[in-house]
């Protein structure tokens, strides 16, 4: 019944739809358990324009109805999601785009899925294969095919807008070969093939996983998910730099997931739009948002603790040093003042594991220290 459904919105498009209106952006979101979200939902989260729209890729008990577009209040990708990259997102691009513009995100994700979920060619028979009752789950809300599930979805909404881009967060699975290049590459071709987009102008943007500086579990993804540029035109990796991870070290936090998805808009706005890419940034930073580094060598630290005060040794002088804990959030921020020896007090920190952040005008470097 429900394919009856689909079908009659492809036909129809949905109570909402008008001519195509092309300040009406739509952006692809589809991967694995980061892309989803799994982070707690906090209070700032809940303010959205109204110009930010999500269209609902399942029904949900939250009353959304599938094929219809709703405020982008999260949780995006399912009723049963959590906060996620795209949530910030499209927030910070409608601080910097044009007032009359609107984002629409389709988001489809599978918890733990391996990129072959979503080949249309393979999908079928590796997902009839599955056996964990969770992964079946979130399959069913996807008709057990979340691929055609996101063109679907696409079809409807590109009636309504213009596709402007595809982002992936997918990797800690089976980001560690060449042949998941070949798998991302043939997703977006098949996309390409059957919403009829203009390749040039449709940028595909990969998200890093949580690094290594961070102990991500599934850090050793990140050499592939890097790679992938360097093999595919008008195609973009998104860093997880300044990401802080959850306590279990694949996911990102809250605060971790809202980084990641300005760093996704950041990303989108270098490949299609330079200029508001320089704005986006500016107010990034005067914010003290933008923490996506130019460079890591350029500075490096020795850092000891020793009684109640870390001593610094830098190889530059350094500007500021945020403390962040493990959850992503940030506990303290010292102001050096462009010293390149400097002692912190520690007493008022939190007798835990933090990452100390330590940044200049040319970079930045991160060092762990267990109080």
């Amino acid at each position: 019944m429900k394919h009856v459904f689909i079908s009659f919105l492809l036909m129809m498009g949905t109570i909402q739809a008008q001519a195509q209106d092309q300040d009406f952006w739509i952006f692809l979101c589809y991967g694995q358990s980061n892309m989803a979200g799994q982070a707690p939902i906090e209070q700032q989260d809940l303010t959205v324009s109204d110009r930010y729209l999500s269209m609902a890729t399942t029904d949900g008990i939250d009353g959304r109805k599938l094929g219809t577009w709703r405020k982008a209040i999260p949780p995006l990708c399912r009723a049963d999601a959590h906060l996620g990259p795209v949530d910030w997102f499209g927030r910070t691009l409608l601080d910097v785009v044009p007032e009359n513009v609107r984002i629409g995100i389709v988001s489809v994700a599978v918890e733990g899925c391996p990129i072959t979920f979503f080949d249309k060619d393979k999908n079928a028979a590796l997902i009839a294969k599955e056996e964990r009752d969770w992964m079946n789950g979130i399959l069913n809300q996807y008709g057990r095919d979340p691929y055609q599930r996101l063109l679907d979805m696409a079809k409807i909404a590109a009636k309504d807008g213009v596709i402007k881009g595809i982002l992936l967060h997918q990797g800690e699975t089976d980001a560690y070969n060449d042949e998941w290049h070949k798998e991302v590459r043939k997703i977006y071709r098949d996309l390409q093939e059957e919403l009829r987009f203009d390749s040039t102008a449709v940028p595909l943007l990969v998200g890093e996983v949580v690094r290594k500086e961070y102990n991500g579990v599934c850090a050793h993804a990140n050499p592939t998910i890097n790679d992938i540029a360097n093999h595919y035109p008008n195609t973009y990796v998104v860093s997880s730099e300044g990401c802080m991870p959850s306590d279990d070290n694949v996911h990102f936090s809250s605060e971790g997931y809202r980084q990641l998805g300005r760093h996704y808009a950041l990303c989108y706005l270098e490949a299609t739009n330079p200029s508001l890419a320089e704005t986006c940034r500016k107010q990034l930073v005067t914010a003290g948002l933008d923490k996506k580094t130019v460079a890591t060598t350029n500075l490096k630290v020795k850092a000891e603790k020793k009684g109640k005060v870390i001593d610094v040794t830098a190889s530059e002088p350094v500007d500021k040093v945020d403390v962040v804990s493990f959850s992503g959030k940030t506990v303290k921020t010292f102001i050096i003042d462009g010293k390149p020896e400097f002692g912190l007090p520690v007493e008022e920190l939190p007798k835990e594991k933090l990452i100390f952040v330590f940044q200049n005008a040319n970079g930045k470097t991160t060092a762990d220290i267990d109080l």
